[in-house]
């Protein structure tokens, strides 16, 4: 569920002058991938959306054990042990996500923050290869907040990474399917804020649909507790 998000992070150490080099790999590897990728990767992005808050933990774990092929991956290249590197980090991250699911957020969140500080990073001007500097401010923010406001947290962090998922698979699609392609692509290669914009439109609804659904700042679901709805219910036979 979180590979294409975790692929979007994967290339943040490139540098590139003219454009998130994350965006255009992210994008590449969509495109040139299989037809029912990209739709899936767009349908797990609006079931973020809708049921992001209900299905945390799943969606922490899943997104930890894709953070763990990734890291492993790369970490056992430098030894030639790719394959097996990439699945012990996998194994590794997805086994302590669940017990340790409060810090298993916090990291979801933090990566988040990091592409939504490196983002806004940009759009104010600032240096791209110092856009690092943004990232570490958004990914100490989310990764923060996931402490002191849980369920906001949690909400902002898989409407995010939806809204990441659908714009990735859906633009994918246009640039395959459509006789528009070239101007999609080129567009989204040159204008280093357009997906990012894309994004936050489309996590946008998602925070609306989830804060009408479980209240956005209100208390309870806490990672190791019961979800909102579960304190609902005994505040009820209270």
């Amino acid at each position: 569920m979180g590979m294409s998000f975790v692929t979007v992070l994967a290339a943040t150490a490139a540098a590139n002058s003219t454009n998130l080099p994350e965006q255009v790999s992210a994008l590449d590897m969509l495109t040139h991938a299989e037809v029912f990728f990209a739709v899936s990767v767009a349908i797990l992005g609006v079931l973020l959306l809708i049921f992001g808050f209900s299905h945390h933990k799943w969606i922490t774990v899943f997104n930890c054990i894709a953070l763990g092929y990734l890291v492993g991956g790369v970490l056992g290249e430098k030894v030639q042990i790719t394959t097996v590197g990439a699945v012990v980090g996998a194994v590794v991250l997805g086994s302590i996500a669940w017990p340790l699911m409060k810090y298993a957020i916090a990291i979801c969140g933090g990566l988040v923050g990091a592409v939504v500080g490196m983002s806004i990073w940009l759009y104010l001007g600032e240096p791209m290869s110092q856009r690092w500097a943004g990232a570490l401010i958004g990914l100490a923010i989310l990764g923060m907040l996931s402490f002191v406001l849980f369920k906001a947290s949690v909400i902002l962090f898989s409407c995010i990474q939806g809204g990441a998922m659908v714009v990735l698979g859906v633009s994918a699609l246009l640039i395959k399917y459509t006789p528009w392609n070239q101007t999609v692509h080129s567009n989204l290669c040159t204008r280093p804020i357009l997906m990012p914009v894309l994004v936050f439109a489309v996590a946008l609804l998602g925070i609306i649909l989830q804060q009408q659904k479980h209240g956005l700042l209100e208390s309870g679901g806490g990672a190791g507790g019961k979800g909102a709805g579960g304190g609902g219910g005994d505040a009820k036979k209270k």
